[in-house]
């Protein structure tokens, strides 16, 4: 018995250190292991099945599986609502994807493009707005002011530049 349990061990560690058992140890679940194999080669009946090995392992598993059933049927807290042991609640120790530094840090970004768009001579900030805001393209704007593409295209980059510049000073 002594040699099975062995050389089952390290199929054990590794099952047992793949899951979780609310109130379980690894050491406690590497000690449930070795009952099962305990279990299994006392249940082994050599005219049902050909592989002993097979048997062992599905028992190790399968009895790892059942104590999970088992200790999730008895769960009564399933709400993030509910304390932990440091007393917070569960939903305050999930970890945002959100940061709320980049969120202030855009906002204040925003803020500050748009009083440099605000800053912009009437032309160059008419394009801008246009273009960004109102996402028409610059062959619209030429035509519905009668101005050439290339002087839209222009004002376009030249106002790119002065915002760039602004926002740099800041």
């Amino acid at each position: 018995m002594e040699a099975v349990i062995k050389s089952f061990t390290p199929c054990i560690i590794k099952n047992a250190r793949s899951i979780y058992i609310n109130g379980h140890e690894v050491s406690d679940l590497i000690q449930i292991g070795r009952l099962s194999i305990i279990k299994a080669v006392n249940m082994f009946d050599i005219n049902k099945s050909k592989s002993a090995a097979s048997y062992i392992k599905n028992s190790i598993v399968k009895n790892f599986y059942y104590l999970m059933r088992g200790t999730i049927k008895k769960v009564s807290c399933c709400s993030l609502n509910s304390i932990n042991d440091e007393g917070q609640e569960l939903i305050d120790t999930i970890a945002s994807e959100e940061s709320l530094e980049e969120k202030v840090l855009e906002e204040e970004e925003k803020a500050a493009l748009k009083k440099a768009v605000d800053k912009l001579p009437e032309k160059y900030r008419d394009v801008i707005l246009w273009f960004y805001i109102e996402n028409k393209t610059l062959s619209q704007y030429s035509k519905e002011k009668g101005i050439p593409y290339r002087t839209v295209k222009q004002r376009k980059d030249k106002a790119l530049e002065k915002l760039k510049d602004m926002l740099k000073e800041r």
